[in-house]
């Protein structure tokens, strides 16, 4: 038991590091470029491509891209949730807001996941979990009401991001309950094709030119788009569903805690973002939640024989 549980632990280092870094560092990527190019219009161009490159990759391994028959609805509400939903609300909200507030609230994602997963997977909600959600809930309050404060009106970007938080929290707990047959390439394929397809379809509703504007877009833009098409997209992408797919919620989460302490970092760096006091306790706060939440004692992990 020990040793498989070792052997788990090493497998899964290469893809947390991967999404930490990779995932972290896209915050400021994205508030470059949504800062020239409509959300929709962004993710609707990165996200297509990302897709195509997890196709690549999924045909030069041998994967069978077929969905079994019986699995194609279950996989188009995996997508609406993981990707649809997330990446729509992600990039409304990011426009609004600091890459680094942004990033602290869409990783509040492993509290709802918790949580939900407490009633979907009958997982036990326990008093440690439960500090850990109050921390994380008041982290979350305290930028919220420092929005409703700045701007005197409800937190436009901040509802964004929380509902975004929430629908992948959701689709997580999905996928781990119904662990789709389908390879892992392929199945990250599916998933951000199809839900590429709903964002795509509202383009042109928020942007009539989409194509004639990225001739006008910076050096930077471009920068951005190409980032989140291989790096946040594909790479990334693919090294969260492998944790989601194939460890427990709260420790495929364990991915998560360092992403929003590099995203504040990386803003500051790259933004030249100065966070305030408010940012740094809600970052703390936040990030003692997840550990909370997302670590698991020795004894514990005995008990429950995982």
């Amino acid at each position: 038991m020990k040793t498989s549980l070792s052997n788990a632990g090493v497998r899964a280092g290469l893809p947390i590091v991967v999404v930490t870094l990779l995932w972290g560092c896209n915050w400021p990527m994205l508030k470059i470029g949504v800062s020239e190019i409509p959300p929709l219009t962004f993710r609707g161009l990165t996200l297509s491509f990302a897709a195509l490159a997890m196709l690549a990759i999924a045909k030069l391994s041998g994967d069978s891209v077929q969905i079994p028959r019986g699995w194609r609805i279950k996989v188009a509400i995996l997508a609406f949730f993981n990707i649809a939903l997330w990446n729509g609300f992600t990039l409304f909200g990011v426009q609004q807001m600091s890459a680094g507030r942004s990033v602290i609230l869409a990783y509040t994602m492993p509290l709802w996941a918790t949580l939900i997963a407490t009633f979907m997977l009958e997982e036990p909600l326990s008093p440690r979990k439960l500090t850990g959600l109050v921390l994380g809930m008041a982290g979350m309050a305290l930028l919220i009401g420092d929005e409703i404060a700045a701007v005197g009106r409800a937190p436009f970007g901040a509802s964004m991001i929380l509902i975004a938080a929430l629908s992948w929290g959701f689709g997580t707990v999905l996928l781990r309950k119904w662990r789709p047959p389908i390879p892992q390439r392929a199945l990250s394929f599916w998933l951000m094709m199809l839900g590429w397809i709903p964002l795509a379809a509202l383009v042109p509703v928020f942007d009539p030119q989409p194509i004639g504007r990225l001739a006008q877009i910076s050096g930077a833009a471009w920068f951005a788009l190409l980032y989140n098409i291989f790096l946040s997209g594909a790479a990334a992408n693919w090294a969260w569903f492998i944790l989601a797919r194939t460890l427990p919620v709260a420790v495929s989460s364990l991915a998560s805690l360092p992403v929003p302490v590099v995203g504040v970092i990386s803003g500051m760096v790259l933004l030249g973002e100065r966070p305030r006091l408010q940012e740094w306790l809600a970052l703390g706060l936040v990030v003692v939640a997840l550990f909370i939440v997302l670590f698991q004692p020795r004894s514990a992990r005995s008990a429950s024989g995982n």
